[in-house]
């Protein structure tokens, strides 16, 4: 039942333009939250990924510095030694003793190398070359060249004879005894005084230590680097990597379908790829060497490691976000809950206010609303008013002319709004009902008593005073039922209240015995009839008009009209901009014979 009310309440909600709007502006909203937190994301992203590849590309500059100046050592040492090779280039013997000590104590070279030209030294037979390297503690030399071993059809050899340019070798295995070895060797021509080329002096160069060295520092845990030779080839990398990845980095930087990518620096590219056995995805950095042997030194780093704050924020973010919403939706699900109890109120508010305006019209057609009321006649003068606090009121005032008596009433029922509405409605009936046929005000009052008592269940009263003028002699007959004293006004004599018993209110016991009172009143004499509203009228400083001021406003006038006019205008003054509190009426009679 409660859903399908909700359903009820949520469509009757979506049936004004108005929601609508609303709704849409709630959803911008929304929109543009996450909008602002995605570009906080991407602009995030966009500054990670430039510290990145600031990063990378310092690093690989790096290790780049790092290896040229390992195999700039190497070539240093060679020219150095340039000068004792030449001046020992006469006897054979003292060039095996020039290349072991070309051989370091200790370091990155392996071996120490000279190949010389066919038929150089005729008694070493056509090809001399002497080695010399280390076998645990001890030197070893060796004379390598041989028919078997023709070192003058190695590239390298060739190269450096063609040239006359030193040169690094590109890598390559040797079977040593305590097995293979990757080197590169660094060749050197060497020449005589008269500027003949003799030989090629050579340093083999052991490339173990280039993986494990130059990736001893990374700025992210699973980075590494490796280097390739200009035409790719994988010269060394981390030995913790498995030899397939790091072929297949090798492969994607030389592979020409694959777009590389610029960077701030133009020597510098870089390449996506993705990893499976990581299941992560990441960028290449790769450059070439500015100087000899010009390999190229590559960079990768894993997307998860540069941005896993990044995303872990994010992730967090979103979570985040996503209670938000749920709670910005539970919001809005109570506020179009309330807005619809609202508009709901709203026109129920608007239906009585409508029913109530109703009513007000109503009430006001059973009072006397044309004056003056018997313009035909000379001998009396009437004008009431009747101002509610609410809507509706409680106060009540009547008269009419029947056998040449007037019969008039004023009252006030207890309480205010539809209640008292109800029972002054009830009493000004009762009052038109026992007048018609009783003209002892008595006996009229307790009549309207006993039947004002009967299921009176609420406990609500009505003071009320009732009259019964003479018009014929100005004999005045009449009864009060708790209600003020009227005041009688002449133009010769201030005013003065009328004697009047207090009795009880109607309403209170069924069984009451109301007195009726008598006075005469002389032509020219006015009663003046009101309810606790004049009295008791606030003005902003709590204070109550009050007996004084009815007093000094009751001057003599012209007509009955302009006499209730002054009085208004007297309490209108006094309360200034204060909320009416009650019910205000007013009743005056003027006998004229």
């Amino acid at each position: 039942m409660n859903l399908q009310k909700s359903k009820t309440d949520i469509r009757q909600f979506f049936s004004t333009s108005q929601n609508w709007k609303r709704l849409a502006l709630f959803v911008v909203t929304l929109l543009l939250l996450e909008a602002i937190s995605g570009i906080q994301y991407l602009y995030t992203h966009n500054l990670l990924d430039d510290e990145l590849e600031r990063l990378a590309i310092s690093h690989l500059d790096y290790k780049a510095q790092t290896l040229h100046h390992t195999m700039k050592t190497a070539e240093q040492r060679m020219e150095d030694y340039l000068w004792d090779i030449q001046r020992n280039l006469h006897n054979s013997d003292s060039i095996i003793a020039v290349t072991r000590r070309l051989l370091p104590d200790s370091g990155i070279v392996e071996g120490v190398c000279m190949a010389f030209v066919p038929n150089y030294y005729p008694a070493k037979g056509r090809l001399f070359e002497p080695y010399v390297h280390r076998s645990g503690d001890s030197v070893i030399v060796e004379q390598l060249g041989n028919e078997e071993h023709d070192y003058t059809k190695h590239p390298t050899f060739q190269w450096a004879v063609e040239h006359r340019k030193k040169t690094w070798s590109d890598p390559y295995v040797y079977d040593s005894e305590s097995g293979p070895q990757a080197l590169t060797s660094f060749a050197y021509p060497v020449t005589d005084g008269k500027g003949n080329l003799v030989a090629v002096a050579g340093l083999d160069v052991s490339l173990s230590w280039l993986g494990a060295t130059l990736n001893m520092q990374q700025f992210y845990p699973s980075s590494f680097c490796l280097f390739l030779t200009p035409g790719g080839q994988l010269i060394s990398g981390p030995s913790n990597i498995k030899e397939s990845w790091l072929q297949e980095v090798a492969r994607l930087i030389n592979d020409s379908t694959v777009k590389a990518m610029p960077t701030t620096m133009p020597t510098t590219r870089m390449k996506p790829f993705y990893d499976k056995g990581k299941d992560d995805t990441g960028y290449i950095y790769y450059m070439q060497m500015e100087h000899s042997p010009y390999w190229q030194v590559a960079l990768v780093c894993y997307d998860k490691e540069a941005f896993g704050a990044l995303y872990t924020i994010r992730r967090q973010m979103f979570l985040v976000m996503l209670a938000g919403f749920l709670l910005l939706g539970f919001i809005v699900y109570r506020y179009v809950r309330n807005l619809i109890r609202l508009q709901e109120a709203d026109m129920e508010k608007k239906r009585i206010s409508g029913e109530l305006r109703i009513a007000r019209d109503i009430q006001k057609q059973m009072l006397p609303e044309s004056f003056p009321p018997f313009p035909e006649r000379h001998d009396i003068d009437i004008f009431g008013s009747l101002e509610p606090a609410k809507e509706v009121g409680g106060d009540l005032f009547d008269f009419f002319i029947r056998d040449e008596h007037l019969f008039f009433c004023i009252g006030d029922v207890s309480g205010k709004g539809v209640p008292s509405a109800l029972v002054m409605a009830q009493t000004h009936s009762l009052f038109r009902m026992v007048a018609g046929s009783e003209s002892d005000p008595a006996r009229m009052m307790q009549a309207i008593n006993r039947i004002s008592c009967e299921g009176n269940e609420s406990n609500m009263f009505v003071t009320f005073f009732l009259g019964v003028l003479d018009l014929a002699t100005g004999h005045l007959c009449y009864c009060n039922a708790g209600h003020d004293q009227p005041f009688l006004l002449r133009d010769d004599a201030a005013p003065v209240l009328l004697s009047a018993q207090a009795n009880i209110p109607l309403g209170v016991f069924n069984d009451f015995c109301y007195e009726a009172q008598e006075a005469t009143l002389a032509p020219g004499t006015t009663i003046f009839l009101y309810t606790d509203g004049l009295t008791e009228a606030k003005n902003l400083r709590r204070k109550l008009f009050g007996m004084e001021r009815i007093t000094a406003a009751l001057t003599p006038a012209a007509t009955c009209q302009q006499l209730l006019e002054g009085m208004s205008e007297a309490v209108r003054r006094f309360v200034e901009d204060a909320e009416q509190s009650d019910d205000l009426t007013m009743l005056a009679i003027r006998y004229t014979l």
